[in-house]
């Protein structure tokens, strides 16, 4: 098999799955560098297994569990490291610019307000607990997929979900989320 022809066949397997995991991976990153990093290592794994995922019935699905289980990876994998990764991931690039135009001024501030507290509060819950609530409530996926995704039964899904939701209101209802998390790197000793 020449290397142009499997080329074209992850191209036409992969092309129709690309924005819906940009959007994933920028919600469980809340980055836009990091989104990119995420989907060029999942096209990576993708590439590899090629053969395996034309087999596959729902390759979305699978795409989604290898960009899930990457991110948890890389997050446990920083979370050892002595260095901080103070990326804030905040910022106000919209894909949807020609909605936006239509706003007034006071809307789109209030916009962008909502978001940035949003994006705060996801970021002081815990990686898992963040990307649960991304993938369900912002993209959609139900719980038989987060439970194919995650590998965790589906009432502790359910029940991750809803300590999530719970901590993310409470985040929400109050003026902590404006405010920077200050992390210790180190030993304190």
């Amino acid at each position: 098999m020449t290397h142009d022809s499997r080329k074209t066949r992850f191209e036409a397997l992969l092309r129709p799955h690309f924005d819906a995991l940009y959007a994933s991976a920028r919600r469980l990153t809340l980055s836009p560098d990091d989104a990119e990093d995420l989907v060029q290592d999942v096209a990576l794994k993708a590439f590899e297994k090629l053969d395996e995922l034309e087999r596959i019935e729902f390759p979305r699905a699978w795409l989604q569990k290898v960009m899930y289980n990457r991110f948890i990876d890389e997050h446990r994998s920083s979370k050892r490291s002595p260095v901080d990764q103070a990326a804030t991931g905040l910022d106000s690039e919209e894909p949807d610019d020609r909605e936006r135009s239509n706003w007034l001024p006071e809307e789109m501030l209030d916009r962008e307000v909502r978001i940035t507290r949003i994006l705060m509060a996801m970021k002081r819950l815990d990686s898992e607990s963040a990307a649960l609530v991304a993938l369900r409530d912002i993209e959609g996926l139900t719980i038989a997929e987060l439970e194919m995704m995650t590998g965790s039964p589906s009432g502790t899904i359910k029940a991750k979900l809803h300590r999530s939701r719970a901590r993310l209101g409470r985040l929400l209802s109050s003026d902590e989320t404006l405010k920077p998390e200050l992390k210790a790197i180190g030993d304190a000793e």
